[in-house]
């Protein structure tokens, strides 16, 4: 048995001061007054916040690699790397592009899934497109964006869709109700994003199904007051979730507020939608097939000047809510608790329970990581 001892606990709506949490066989057994036990090995965080590890929904690549690379050394990489800023799950995204990339990409995913060892757990793909609308693009190559069908879809992720836990569609496109009421009724999470939809017609997909928000506020109608669009239909839908990109550029801190204060903290998943570029220097990189430059953090498409994808990782995100507010308990949830439940695993990850699994972030009082367990096992 390990046991992580003197931690300040994260327990939801608040902490638990001088625990320590029992560890076995890669599960929490139990949560106890500190210096309860003693165990085999035991890791002494003493006045340290002791989270559930975090989980990112919306992740296309970090450290030089892209999920769209189709490479089980890419996957592994990108494991390690948002690992050492506190992610233990995350679900690799897609891009808008051809159907063999789509396809070689979800076999090397496949492939992870059943042997990975180190850094983060890929519990699943996001597909972000092709089922979106042009005109609400963004950085996805309209070249390869399709109508939405099943027969389309099931070209797309052939032998694969199993591990599809979500996708991105907008409700503006030919055929989008008959695939989003077939997925749901398949238990894959359909996200709208990337639309150009109307008020009326964000509310007709989110009762088709669509019940949740990509990169909210980006890629979608604006909140106007005659014209609520996208975000006012998110805004207004209590049975729905949305996820927000916590790095000031995507979204200005004010309108976070306003996102978090309307949802409610069990209502927004905090994302990165973090490309190639994370963890590396300003440059030249690739968002699955489209170039992008990067200056002081920030990338573009080389054509147009779209926003592309951010260089965040979910340990700043931390940072940049406590920072214009937010109490960390608060963001933490955000960071963990709702993204477990949107991808399906709420029921294992994202808290800290007796039977849950042992992944854990233990965080200096400053909230840099301090040490990461996965499964139990510290990486």
């Amino acid at each position: 048995m390990k046991v992580i001892k003197g931690g300040i606990v994260y327990q939801g709506d608040g902490w638990r001061y001088n625990a320590d949490i029992l560890l076995e066989n890669g599960k929490i057994l139990d949560i106890v007054p500190s210096g309860s036990y003693e165990g085999e090995q035991v890791v002494n965080v003493d006045g340290c916040y002791v989270c559930p590890g975090f989980i990112d929904i919306h992740i296309h690549g970090c450290a030089g690699r892209d999920v769209m690379d189709g490479s089980v050394e890419s996957l592994e990489e990108m494991a390690k790397f948002v690992a050492g800023h506190g992610t233990t799950s995350f679900l690799a995204t897609t891009t808008t592009s051809s159907l063999e990339a789509t396809r070689n990409s979800l076999k090397a995913v496949n492939e992870i899934m059943k042997k990975q060892s180190q850094g983060a757990q890929i519990i699943g793909v996001h597909l972000e497109g092709p089922f979106i609308n042009s005109r609400a693009k963004g950085a996805q190559a309209e070249k390869y964006i399709l109508p939405a069908s099943r027969d389309n879809f099931a070209e797309l992720v052939g032998e694969y869709e199993g591990i599809v836990r979500r996708i991105t569609m907008a409700p503006d496109i030919e055929g989008a109700q008959e695939l989003t009421e077939y997925l749901v009724n398949n238990g894959i999470v359909v996200s709208m994003g990337h639309t150009a939809a109307s008020y009326e017609k964000c509310i007709e997909g989110i009762e088709w199904g669509m019940s949740h928000a990509t990169h909210f506020y980006n890629a979608m109608t604006p909140l106007k007051h005659r014209e609520p669009g996208a975000v006012g239909a998110f805004m207004e839908r209590e049975d729905t979730t949305i996820e927000l990109i916590a790095d000031f550029v995507h979204v200005h801190p004010v309108a976070l507020k306003i996102a978090v204060g309307v949802k409610g903290f069990s209502k927004v998943a905090l994302i990165t939608d973090s490309l190639a570029a994370t963890g590396m220097d300003d440059g030249e990189y690739f968002l699955g097939s489209e170039e992008v430059v990067v200056v002081q953090g920030v990338a573009r498409l080389k054509r147009g000047g779209n926003l592309a994808g951010s260089t965040l990782t979910q340990d700043q995100a931390l940072r940049n809510m406590v920072s214009i507010g937010f109490e960390v308990n608060d963001v933490i949830r955000m960071l963990a608790e709702v993204p477990a439940a949107i991808a399906g695993v709420g029921h294992r990850k994202g808290r800290i329970e007796k039977g849950f699994d042992a992944d854990l972030v233990i965080l200096d009082k400053n909230l840099n990581v301090n040490m990461v367990f996965i499964n139990g096992n510290r990486y």
